[in-house]
């Protein structure tokens, strides 16, 4: 299959080392064909080549690893502010219930939203927690024993301050499994054009090598761009999750003539990204219309994004509507 995105190059660099194996064949042993890169004037062989796949798949499983960690990240983040937001309530309607006709009163900042960005939604925290010491420090209204605690859950401006520095903390956490998410994507990049290099030059190469002495190899050369033709129409596809940590996919048949395969691909998190997805599984024309894949649902809470694709004879595609699958996140028992 041709190239087009991040998903296609292991199955594409599949057919390059597929066909490499029979022009290695058709050679004497003593002299395979080599790629040459202009470029660096150096050649790369075909063992090269594979252990060049072997380390973007490597690669492509560090990038879905690392989105693991950084949706773990900021899920930690949403159920702190989450949690935050309960406290904060109970503060400011404290405030509305025993404070009005006080300056204190006109000091009350507005309750954040969950929605709300770092900068926003910790502003509003601080300047409670700034209210907060005020009121402590200040005249005990009717009803109000200071220093303040809030009902229910007893918690005092100490506890709240550390519930706050822990999401500030949690922030930092996010932020830092994200950049390692950029981080091997840009590795993964790397070695993917890296190896388009390689494919890019084998094509050239082969006219002009040995392997000229066998037409049929020579023009049954890999692909690296669709051929000129049609655009399929997309499948309908459902999935699920199936326990204990699988997504169920079905999906349509598609009754284009020239249909060569379906592919399942996805990533990890909460949306679709075709510059994140992974070739999951291929089926044939003819197979059960149903994939059922471990994939990405490592834990509790977990998420993935899934597309079924049409590929046809001529390298072109179509994916379906986006799929989200989540396994169920872990409840707790209720104390006896």
């Amino acid at each position: 299959m041709p190239i087009t995105g991040p998903s296609s190059y292991i199955p594409t660099m599949n057919e390059f080392l597929s066909h490499w194996t029979s022009c290695n064949a058709a050679l004497p042993p003593a002299t395979p064909f080599l790629v040459r890169l202009p470029e660096t004037n150096t050649t790369v062989t075909r063992a090269q080549f594979l252990a060049q796949r072997d380390a973007l798949v490597a690669q492509q499983d560090v990038v879905q690893s690392s989105l693991t960690n950084h949706d773990i990240a900021r899920g930690a983040v949403q159920l702190h502010k989450a949690a935050l937001l309960g406290s904060f309530s109970q503060f400011l309607a404290r405030l509305d219930g025993y404070y009005r006709n006080t300056d204190f009163y006109a000091a009350a900042p507005y309750a954040p939203s969950i929605g709300d960005g770092q900068e926003n939604f910790t502003r509003a925290l601080i300047a409670g927690i700034k209210l907060w010491e005020k009121l402590n420090a200040g005249p005990a209204p009717a009803g109000v024993t200071l220093p303040l605690v809030l009902v229910p859950g007893g918690m005092t401006l100490d506890t709240f301050s550390s519930a706050v520095a822990a999401l500030q903390a949690a922030y930092v956490a996010e932020q830092d499994r994200d950049q390692l998410v950029t981080i091997a994507r840009a590795k993964r990049d790397r070695i993917q054009d890296e190896a388009y290099a390689v494919m890019k030059a084998y094509r050239e190469n082969l006219p002009g090598s040995n392997v000229a002495q066998f037409p049929e190899l020579v023009e049954t050369s890999p692909r690296l761009s669709p051929t000129p033709g049609h655009t399929p129409e997309p499948v309908n596809a459902s999935a699920v999750f199936e326990a204990p940590d699988r997504s169920k996919v079905v999906y349509e048949a598609s009754t284009d003539a020239q249909l060569h395969s379906y592919e399942l691909r996805g990533n990890v998190g909460e949306s679709y990204s075709a510059e994140d997805a992974v070739v999951i599984a291929t089926h044939g024309p003819t197979e059960p219309r149903e994939f059922v894949v471990p994939f990405g649902l490592t834990q509790p809470g977990a998420e993935v994004a899934l597309k079924v694709f049409v590929i046809l004879t001529t390298g072109n595609e179509a994916g379906s509507a986006a799929m989200i699958v989540q396994r169920p996140a872990q409840v707790l028992p209720l104390a006896a």
